[in-house]
């Protein structure tokens, strides 16, 4: 009688075959390109019932194993699901490895979660231990995100952002708590086919029901009272499609024309701010007059501001910055933010301020045109005034970060601005998954977000991550909409991570009972929880 029991299958499928079914589940948990010929077979849905191999293999395995198997599921998750990396234009064959390497590397933190999983379930603390596993995977998840390595792309709860009816209570949790639910419900479905006992078992389905049905309610509730808002601010997107060629000779020239052309299609649609993708001006704003002049130029015959993105030379040191320029026709310079987090590897080396050795590494001589551009980081965030409201600029990889994306709308900002450029990743998975997590940092803010990218995706979310305005890939378009002021703060935008704090703290104070040694068993009667090792 147990969990485990009736689960029992050859050692070889259960080291390998499990833990990578439960990888390839993850991966089509997420966005791929609508050309795909399997793209009728991914859904977010995969994310409820991916687990549960992974969890049938934990059931009978040490800390040491469980963590073998949790870096198979999360190495092949993250190389189907990040293929789309070894495509970037300009790279060469090491980008392809370095793809490979990223899996690996992205592997380990679903196999610190396989290991404290096991963990917790040692001692006859099954119940208890299976309970903390959605805390540990958030735990887990929390630590992805953070450092100049960070990389909160997979986050299991991106899985389910285009079903608004499931995440509205991100506001509360972030992201997170997303996830956190999501891996509750592969636990509880875990339980039922594992158990024995019919009276636990119907529990389980009893809980796991609750578990899908009580965000679904909640999120419906509030659905339900949304409102469009009554101040907005009209906001044109200028999806101009000019890539990698706007940094050839004539470059700036064409981007110029492309951008002259579709701005005044939006202007005349009524926009009152006109936005401009990621680096759209191949010229340094700060230090280029002729460049800056016709922007200006044309502000002041439009007129109508222009936010566009741009490279940019400034202090003492002369360090280069990857930044957003804020055009209003004010004889002052125009404002600028800074990225703060860089790409790693490709904007910036990481660690390369403390490891000095780092910064002599001729990235280019390895990857072709894609060497880092070594972008100095910035420091601060700007609020950018516009007449109808303020706004914060996320420059496209921030908008992964839940918490930078938080402290931006917590500095004021009345909607948020993301401009990017996916077009180096071709017609792959990349665009679609990049603009599907955004929507989670609408959500969790209650802040709307118009998106804008060189070559797609391009769209407008609203505060409850109803998308609209879509754009297609490597088209020029142009997408003039209505964004929604922000209406106030939410509890995450307030008190940040608390919940992804908690589950951190749980999970470490629920290992460190496990391992005490003589702790007294908990009651097998009631947890029913004998295992075959």
């Amino acid at each position: 009688m147990g969990f485990g029991n009736g689960l029992l299958m050859p050692a070889a499928v259960r080291r390998w075959l499990l833990p990578v079914l439960s990888g390839t589940l993850l991966s089509l948990a997420f966005p791929c390109h609508p050309d795909n010929p399997l793209a009728f077979l991914y859904s977010g849905t995969w994310a409820l019932v991916a687990l549960v191999p992974l969890l049938v293999t934990l059931s009978q395995q040490s800390v040491r194993e469980g963590f073998r198997s949790g870096w198979a599921t999360g190495s092949v998750w993250s190389l189907l699901s990040l293929y789309w990396i070894a495509y970037t234009q300009g790279g060469g064959p090491a980008v392809v490895g370095g793809t490979v390497l990223i899996a690996a590397y992205m592997g380990l933190f679903p196999g610190l979660f396989a290991a404290c999983h096991c963990a917790l379930m040692r001692r006859g603390w099954r119940w208890t231990g299976l309970l903390l596993t959605p805390c540990a995977w958030a735990a887990v998840e929390y630590l992805q995100s953070l450092g100049e390595l960070g990389f909160p792309w997979l986050l299991l709860g991106n899985s389910q952002a285009a079903v608004a009816e499931l995440i509205q209570y991100a506001e509360y949790t972030g992201v997170y708590g997303v996830s956190s639910q999501v891996v509750l419900v592969n636990v509880l479905l875990f339980a039922v086919i594992s158990m024995s006992e019919t009276n636990a078992r119907c529990v389980a389905v009893g809980l796991c029901l609750l578990a899908v049905i009580a965000p679904w309610t909640f999120s419906r509730h509030v659905l339900a009272s949304a409102g469009v808002g009554d101040n907005t601010v009209r906001v044109g997107l200028i999806q101009n499609n000019v890539g990698r060629d706007k940094w050839k000779p004539g470059g700036l020239q064409r981007s110029l024309a492309s951008l002259d052309s579709l701005s005044r299609l939006a202007a005349a649609q009524g926009a009152e701010l006109l936005v401009w993708p990621e680096t759209a001006l191949p010229c340094y704003v700060s230090g280029e007059s002729a460049c800056r002049r016709r922007v200006e130029a044309m502000v002041r015959e439009l007129e109508v501001p222009i936010l566009t993105g741009a490279p940019e030379v400034k202090g003492p040191t002369r360090e280069h910055y990857n930044s957003a320029f804020l055009f209003t026709g004010s004889p002052l310079p125009p404002q600028s933010y800074a990225k703060m987090h860089l790409v790693p590897f490709g904007e910036r080396t990481p660690f390369r301020d403390s490891v000095p050795l780092l910064r002599d590494i001729d990235w280019s001589a390895l990857t072709g045109d894609l060497g880092s551009a070594e972008f100095a980081p910035g420091v601060e965030h700007t609020l950018f005034q516009h007449p109808k409201g303020a706004f914060s600029v996320l420059i496209c990889f921030e908008s992964a970060f839940p918490d930078l994306v938080r402290r931006s709308a917590g500095e004021g900002a009345d909607f948020l601005v993301n401009i990017t450029n996916d077009s180096w990743f071709g017609r792959t998975a990349g665009p679609f998954q990049h603009a599907q997590l955004t929507i989670l940092r609408a959500v969790e803010t209650r802040t709307s977000i118009a998106r804008c990218a060189t070559s797609g995706i391009s769209l407008v979310i609203d505060r409850y991550g109803r998308t609209s305005m879509t754009t297609g890939l490597f088209e020029q378009a142009v997408r003039v909409a209505d964004v929604s002021l922000s209406e106030g703060e939410t509890f995450y935008t307030r008190h940040g991570n608390l919940f992804a704090w908690a589950s951190l703290l749980a999970t470490v104070v629920g290992l460190a009972v496990v391992t005490f040694p003589g702790r007294r068993r908990e009651s097998p009667t009631v947890l029913n929880a004998d295992v075959r090792h």
